[in-house]
């Protein structure tokens, strides 16, 4: 007779090196918790999705950069600094003579009518009433940016560092430059803590606070870290500190003075595989409670939950996910995107990704008796249910999951088998697989989908199970 058996339900990704080891994953899901109030203590739900906000007109290129300054979105975008306002207008202020490729980074002031300061390999623009180019004879050659107490920061060659004026982007002392010299590593990047701005170097990170002295920056000294940094671009703020991948391919969150590691070997095996691991990119956000970082390569999407860890993120027909930035604005949630000039709002009111299908995958844990098979008789998916659109396409009138196992440690899976998760208010359809076979002794690994468009959730999973003999 068969056990009715609650299979486990991972709340991350966390493959194991060998597929035979294991391969739970959660691709566009994050985990919420409910408590002990509800039937479960944690259910699955898929991601925001995006809808169009704004695209700039006359390019093709995607969006480098943005910040919100007083109620208007910034971006840079090819070689244009662009405004966008809250109705989807945009206005090209005006084209730099900078990269197309280097890294570009933003920052403002405090002026009443601030600086919008950017810095692309060597150069610095700053827009005040108009676009112009810093060209102030003392301006070391700016290589990344930050901002603290007004001053704006910048990372140079070497491993010097320099500070402009307060609140004015266009004026440079000579005089007003550090050595971070605690090791002899060059600064990778520069970023900014409350009052302290943080050098980051390839084997180091110096901790520096305005102190207001009278000499050169006026900065201090306060602490040295023996964590450098491996790419400029993964630095970035998380739940009111700073997550970065460190130079031994490691990410950290920055506590105190030193790095609390929140990486997993699968996070890392990632990060070691990429031939030009400089090419990390990062970005952070918070929705609903939850505070998001995610670092991209050209391969992969990671995106680290501060209370349910990594998952991953990707985007129709690709490998990674589409976005590039992620920027408060408009009390919405506005993201880039990497490879065109389109901006989209980000919502839990959109369930696919501007037209393109937003699939939510989930990998369960393997299910075995090893080294006996098993015979797996129904398989009982717990799912939000009844949540058809009552309009629209007929895969959103009448929505489907899909479900595909494998019987080999998910080296290869059998399926699709669709499953209908009900109409319009049809909240007691059963959602039940029946028949699904013998396995080996590696088990079966349950993989379920669902694109349609429609409240997504993933409550439980229940295995009808015998153990066969060997």
């Amino acid at each position: 007779m068969a056990d009715l058996i609650p299979l486990s339900l991972s709340s991350s990704s966390s493959p194991a090196r060998f597929k035979q080891g294991g391969n739970a994953t959660l691709v566009n899901g994050f985990a919420e918790e409910i408590g002990p109030q509800g039937k479960v203590t944690f259910a699955l739900y898929c991601v925001d999705g995006l809808e169009g906000f704004a695209t700039l007109s006359g390019i093709t290129t995607g969006i480098r950069a943005a910040i919100e300054v007083d109620g208007a979105l910034y971006a840079v975008a090819g070689t244009q600094l662009w405004k966008i306002q809250s109705n989807g207008n945009v206005t090209s202020l005006g084209s730099m003579s900078i990269s197309a490729t280097a890294p570009v980074y933003m920052a403002r002031n405090r002026r009443s009518t601030p600086d919008i300061v950017i810095v692309c390999d060597g150069v610095m623009y700053y827009y005040r009433t108009s676009l112009s180019q810093v060209t102030d004879a003392d301006l070391l050659a700016p290589l990344s940016l930050t901002v603290v107490d007004g001053i704006i920061i910048i990372g140079t060659a070497q491993n010097k560092w320099q500070a402009g004026d307060i609140d004015d982007a266009s004026s440079w002392d000579p005089l007003s430059f550090e050595r971070a010299d605690a090791s002899p590593d060059p600064v990778v990047v520069v970023f900014s803590r409350q009052n302290e701005a943080l050098i980051f170097g390839t084997e180091t990170c110096e901790f520096w606070v305005n102190a207001g002295g009278a000499d050169a920056t006026g900065f201090s000294r306060t602490a040295v870290m023996d964590l450098g940094c491996l790419a400029a671009q993964s630095v970035a703020r998380l739940d009111q500190t700073v997550a970065w991948v460190a130079h031994d391919g490691k990410v950290y969150r920055l506590q105190g003075y030193a790095g609390k590691r929140i990486s997993t070997p699968s996070v890392e095996r990632d990060i070691e595989e990429i031939s030009d691991k400089s090419t990390i990119v990062a970005t952070s956000w918070t929705r609903e409670g939850h505070d998001y970082y995610q670092i991209s390569s050209e391969s992969w999407t990671w995106v680290y939950d501060s209370v349910y860890g990594w998952s991953n993120r990707k985007s129709y027909n690709a490998d990674r996910w589409r976005v590039s930035t992620v920027t408060k604005a408009f009390n919405k949630v506005i993201c880039g995107d990497r490879d065109s000039p389109n901006f989209y709002e980000m919502s839990q009111a959109y369930a696919d990704e501007a037209g393109d299908p937003l699939i939510m995958s989930v990998t369960l844990p393997p299910v075995t008796a090893y080294p006996h098979p098993i015979t797996c008789n129904a398989l009982h998916i717990d799912v939000e249910r009844g949540v058809g659109t009552g309009q629209g396409d007929a895969q959103d009138i009448d929505p489907e999951i899909m479900l595909y196992w494998s019987k080999d440690g998910g080296a290869t899976f059998a399926g699709p088998r669709t499953l209908k998760i009900g109409q319009q208010g049809k909240r007691m359809q059963r959602v039940t697989a029946r028949r699904l076979g013998q396995s080996g002794d590696h088990g079966f690994t349950f993989k379920i989908e669902c694109s349609a468009k429609v409240s997504r959730a993933l409550y439980g999973v229940y295995a009808e199970l015998e153990k066969d003999a060997v």
